[in-house]
C-alpha cells in the first residue's frame, strides 16, 4: 500500500513541477537546467510531508 502511495505521490510531483516550469525554461534569460530538479525536490518534500498529515484509516466513500 505504501509503495501506492508514493507512487501517486511521485506522479503528482512530476505533474506539479511540470505545469510550474512551463514558461519558466528554454528562453532567452531563463532560468538554468538546476531550476528544475529544485523545483520538483521541494515539490516532492512538500507533498511527502502533506503526506504523512494523512490519516492511515481508508475513507469510506462510494
Amino acid at each position: 500500500m505504501a509503495e501506492q502511495i508514493d507512487r501517486a505521490l511521485f506522479d503528482k510531483a512530476i505533474e506539479v513541477t511540470a505545469a510550474a516550469l512551463r514558461g519558466a525554461m528554454g528562453g532567452q534569460g531563463s532560468q538554468p537546467p538546476s531550476y528544475a530538479a529544485d523545483l520538483f525536490r521541494e515539490v516532492w518534500r512538500a507533498l511527502k510531508e502533506a503526506s504523512a498529515d494523512l490519516s492511515d484509516r481508508p475513507r469510506a466513500g462510494f
